[in-house]
């Protein structure tokens, strides 16, 4: 009866602080987002024992079922293997043998840090990660000081964001887009659940890059190293091919002389004749 009761202690506190803040005070297992994760139970069962999760059954030991979780025994110790870990495997994990909870953990993604660049005017789009309720909020560095701003609240597909962001922000799926980005929109976006003691989901760094003024420079490099290279290619051609082209030059005016020669001496020829008679 008084474990009975503990357990339930525990589900309520659960259900009003949050599952991260429970981490604190009972047995968590943190892992990577996706990553798989192995939960074990070192307390001997004779029955049947089963794995539940927040109060379903997820596997039974020693039972192949249609499931993406797995349960094994091995001496006195039993394991239950979680795939991937996400914010809809996470919770609380007991095992139970007979009906009767032997033993009770957490299972808890690690919150996920990423940094990106994006181009100016171009769109930044943000994995949610999660479709729980959550709180967006940008934190811009200016001159080593941080001020965080409470930018928007994502509910499913409902948008809730304050001054400056309404005609901005949309979500698709869930993934948020902010478009039209600026320069002072380079900082820290942190997302936050509203509930569940306001777990941390992800942070994202981003810096807004003016990618036109580069592609203006590279354009302009561009143009110079052509004019650069054809002024080149025009000497090196001009020095093999000048010569040639002078050479050819010659031999055609030497034609052309001899072509007037011999018309002149013909003609001379036809004058100083005396007719057959």
């Amino acid at each position: 009866m008084q474990l009975l009761s503990f357990w339930v202690l525990i589900v309520l506190t659960a259900v009003l602080s949050g599952q991260q803040t429970l981490a604190n005070f009972i047995n968590t297992t943190w892992k990577d987002l996706n990553d798989s994760a192995t939960l074990s139970c070192s307390k001997p069962c004779s029955g049947v024992e089963t794995w539940e999760r927040n109060g379903l059954k997820v596997a039974k030991c020693g039972v192949k079922e249609e499931s993406e979780f797995s349960c094994e025994r091995r001496l006195d110790q039993s394991s239950l293997t979680v795939p991937q870990v996400n914010y809809t495997t996470r919770g609380f994990y007991h095992t139970k043998c007979d009906g009767k909870v032997i033993c009770f953990q957490n299972l808890q993604p690690r919150s996920h840090s990423s940094s990106v660049e994006v181009p100016a005017g171009g769109p930044l789009i943000l994995d949610l990660l999660t479709f729980h309720p959550v709180s967006l909020t940008f934190s811009q560095t200016d001159g080593g000081s941080v001020k965080p701003v409470q930018m928007c609240t994502v509910d499913g597909r409902s948008v809730l964001c304050n001054a400056g962001y309404e005609d901005r922000v949309s979500v698709c799926g869930n993934f948020m887009v902010l478009r039209d980005v600026v320069s002072a929109d380079s900082g820290v976006y942190t997302v936050r659940e509203v509930n569940d003691g306001a777990a941390l989901i992800r942070t994202v760094s981003v810096t807004v890059k003016h990618v036109q003024q580069s592609w203006m420079w590279k354009d302009e490099t561009g143009a110079l190293g052509c004019g650069i290279g054809g002024l080149v290619l025009g000497v090196i051609l001009g020095f093999f091919a000048l010569p040639r082209g002078l050479y050819l030059m010659g031999r055609c005016f030497q034609r052309l002389r001899r072509r007037d020669t011999s018309h002149v001496n013909q003609t001379e020829d036809v004058e100083k004749s005396v007719p057959l008679t």
